[in-house]
This record gives C-alpha cells, structure tokens and sequence, in this order.
C-alpha cells in the first residue's frame, strides 16, 4: 500500500491560524485522519479538503462559556448533555467531521467507532461565527449539519450585531424554520429557553 503523503502547513498558513483564519487543504479522508490524531489545531474535514480553523478570540470564548452556562442550567435533571468544542461532530459515512463550538446530545451519546470524543447523534448545535467562518459556518457547514437526522436545532450567535439565528427543524424532515433575534430586550427561544437576547452577550468587555 502506497504510504499517505503528509499534510503539511506552509509558514503563511501557520502565520495565517495565528491570526484567526482559516485554511483549506485538499486531502483524502485517510490523511485527514491521520492530520487528525497529530495535529494541535481543531480541523475539519469537508468536501475533500482538511479546513483548519485558527485560534479564536476572547470574545468568541466568552460567548462559549456563557451558551455552555445557560443551557447547562437549562438542563439541569434532564438527560441532556453540554460540551465545549473538543467533542467532534463526525456524519455517517465518512461525509464530513466538524466541531461545533457547542454541542447538545440528548440521551446517552453515540460515539464514532472506538472513539469516546467523536459524537454521531448531536442534538443541537451552536456556532460562535466568526470573520473568518462566518459564510462557511452559515453556508455549507449548516447544510451539512441538517442532513444529520438526529439534529433538531441550529443557534448561530453573531458577536459583531449582537444577533442571534435559531434554525429549527419542523415535523416535515427536510424544511427548517429559521428566526434571527436582532432586538437585544425581546425574548429569544433556544430549544424552550427563553431568555432575552442581551443576556447572551452580558458581562463582556468594552471594545472586543
């Protein structure tokens, strides 16, 4: 068996993630599994390239924390799970790994094979977005996230508009009903918590 080329960064590239972009490398499933188990950096794999997210910013952070926070307390006594960004999101046959910043599993999680940190039955999704993914997070990341059957929810939180999008998937399978909450006092809806808009973007610093 021919031996798998390496996936190797350029300096502009690494120069790039240090910054917070975003880079795509072409590459097989097989390299990017092998990527996968010696890389630092939290990649993806979609539509035969490796994409390598870069390091996010404090705010990004915050706005993790915070949505971990209100969803735990949500949850609380109900077997529903909350994880932070380092549990991988894998879809079924090899189609696509991705790592939602945060991720709710309802019920006992399924992993990937042997893993015991790649979930296959995500129940709702949250992404921080980003200048850099912002139209890949809302573009082809999101269509690939509602063709996993399991998925019932999609919250994409904007810090430059303090916005938030709620993508809910409706009893007909393949239609999604999506609502933006742009008014910082009015009552958004996650999954049944409702909360107003301004109390996801509370207690973060001036000028980030």
């Amino acid at each position: 068996m021919q031996a798998l080329e390496k996936v190797r960064l350029s300096d502009k590239q690494v120069m790039g993630l240090e910054t917070g972009k975003l880079v795509a490398v072409p590459a097989s499933w097989e390299e990017f599994e092998e990527f996968l188990l010696e890389t630092d950096y939290n990649i993806e794999y979609h539509n035969g390239q490796i994409i390598i997210i870069g390091l996010a910013t404090f705010i990004h952070e915050l706005l993790v924390s915070q949505l971990i926070f209100l969803l735990k307390g949500f949850y609380t006594g109900k077997q529903i799970y909350v994880a932070g960004s380092n549990a991988g999101i894998r879809k079924e046959g090899r189609k696509g790994h991705y790592n939602g910043d945060v991720l709710v599993v309802k019920g006992n999680p399924v992993f990937e094979g042997k893993s015991r940190s790649i979930i296959t039955n995500p129940y709702m999704i949250v992404e921080i977005l980003s200048e850099s993914t912002f139209n890949y997070d809302l573009g082809a990341k999101r269509r690939k996230y509602e063709q996993m059957d399991t998925v019932q929810e999609l919250v994409f939180i904007d810090p430059f508009d303090r916005e938030v999008i709620v993508c809910r998937r409706t009893e007909q399978a393949n239609v999604w009903t999506e609502t933006a909450y742009t008014v910082l006092d009015e009552l958004i809806n996650i999954d049944g918590l409702q909360i107003p808009l301004k109390e996801v973007f509370a207690n973060l610093p001036e000028g980030v």
